[in-house]
């Protein structure tokens, strides 16, 4: 399943001395057509519609089979995919980049194909290998984007591991790096270390064909981390299910280890943090402590989190604790935490330390912007917390704000809006 979104960002910044208040009063609303403003609410009452969220499925193959394809795909053209799609060709997208643009916003494109842990169809190789064809057309056309001379900054890109390795093996692994006196068979740098040399790696609690696409994992993702650096372009590794965290973070930080080093350029290789979970706040400062002891730049994107519903059904299922925040407002409190958490390193520890702020809660920006307010950063410290942003939350009134903007949005097809946008995301929401 391919998915590639944009984000839009402004990398403008404001000239030293002259921030302007932010205010989500309404005002920024007048950069917005009437048509899009109507199209914005509607889609947001949609998402918030629990038959919607609960049965968004069943009610799109209802749809194309009672109106027939080509005026389905028109209806979500105009709702669900018009808001938050870039497009479905490089034409298309080009298109609504030069839109945004206008705006003071730039994109950052992802291919966000995940493997459900709860699949029962078998996966191959190929279907990894031709997800990472597609994240390497996403790296091209993410440089390939039209350039604006008043928007400056990295680009970034975005990515999902089990798209490259499967659900099952980060399983495998995961139950086995949380086994107290795990050997350094698993350690980032030796991880690191084969992705660079190529050699064959073996690990003792894998079998044979685990083992083999460890390796061919291994050899993915380095490919992708490799030919997004020879192109200037971040990767950003987005969250996914608690229950394969481990994993993941370990794969993560193996790439960090290769591609995060100071003689490389600060980070390229972006990992994802849930607030919504009991222990980010301790994670979150337990690898930046590693990273600095080591000497790696730190590149962080903090969400409240997007899979609230199927981590508790997993906890019920399986007995143990639920890893969610038990209601909204303790959410809230975890993302302040882990944002001051990082908003001191950021000013701290220069550019080896990057933060991208990814919520559309008005008091976590408030949060962030209260340190450019009150002039407690240098200059320029605001293009290493930029904010991550789908269209129409937030965005505009950061804009007139004059801050580093990143609106979230897919490159898809009108079918797969729905199911990613108007369902998947709905339960962010809740959160």
């Amino acid at each position: 399943m391919l998915r590639t979104h944009r984000v839009l960002y402004s990398q403008a910044g404001p000239p030293s001395g002259d921030w302007q208040p932010l205010n989500f009063d309404g005002e920024a609303f007048h950069l917005k057509g009437t048509g899009e403003l109507a199209r914005a609410l509607l889609v947001l009452r949609l998402c918030a519609w629990p038959p919607l969220v609960t049965h968004g499925l069943a009610l799109q193959a209802w749809s194309q089979r009672l109106l027939g394809s080509r005026l389905s795909g028109a209806l979500l053209r105009a709702s669900v995919y018009g808001q938050f799609v870039a497009g479905e060709t490089q034409e298309e997208v080009e298109g609504c980049v030069r839109q945004l643009q206008a705006l003071g916003l730039r994109p950052l494109l992802a291919v966000p194909t995940e493997e459900e842990p709860d699949s029962a169809a078998q996966t191959g190789e190929a279907w990894y290998e031709g997800n990472l064809d597609a994240m390497l057309r996403c790296v091209d056309l993410s440089r390939g984007l039209p350039e604006s001379p008043d928007l400056a900054g990295k680009t970034l890109m975005q990515l999902k591991v089990t798209a490259l390795a499967s659900t099952r093996l980060c399983k495998d692994l995961t139950s086995w790096i949380t086994k107290p006196g795990v050997s350094s068979e698993l350690s980032p740098e030796r991880l690191a270390e084969a992705m660079d040399s190529g050699q064959n790696l073996q690990v003792s609690c894998l079998n044979t064909e685990q083992n083999q696409h460890l390796q061919a994992s291994l050899s993915r993702l380095n490919r992708v981390a490799q030919y997004a650096r020879d192109q200037q372009v971040g990767l950003l590794v987005d969250a996914e299910y608690t229950f394969i965290n481990p994993a993941l973070s370990l794969l993560v930080a193996a790439l960090a280890v290769r591609w995060n080093s100071p003689r490389e350029g600060g980070p390229w290789v972006w990992n994802t943090y849930q607030a919504y979970l009991k222990d980010t706040h301790e994670r979150l400062r337990r690898d930046a402590e590693a990273a600095h002891r080591a000497g790696l730049a730190f590149g962080v994107k903090l969400v409240r989190g997007a899979y609230l519903e199927k981590e508790r059904k997993v906890s019920q299922l399986q007995g143990t604790e639920d890893p969610t925040q038990p209601d909204y407002e303790a959410t809230s409190r975890s993302y302040s935490r882990c944002l001051e958490l990082m908003l001191s390193l950021v000013s701290h520890h220069g550019p080896m330390c990057h933060l991208m702020v990814a919520s559309h809660n008005e008091e976590s920006v408030r949060q962030a912007t209260k340190r450019y307010e009150v002039g407690e950063w240098e200059t320029g410290a605001h293009r290493r917390a930029p904010f991550l942003q789908r269209d129409g939350q937030r965005a505009m009134g950061l804009q007139c704000f004059r801050e580093d903007i990143k609106i979230f949005k897919p490159w898809i097809d009108k079918e797969l809006s729905l199911i990613y946008w108007g369902v998947g995301k709905s339960d962010s929401s809740r959160k």
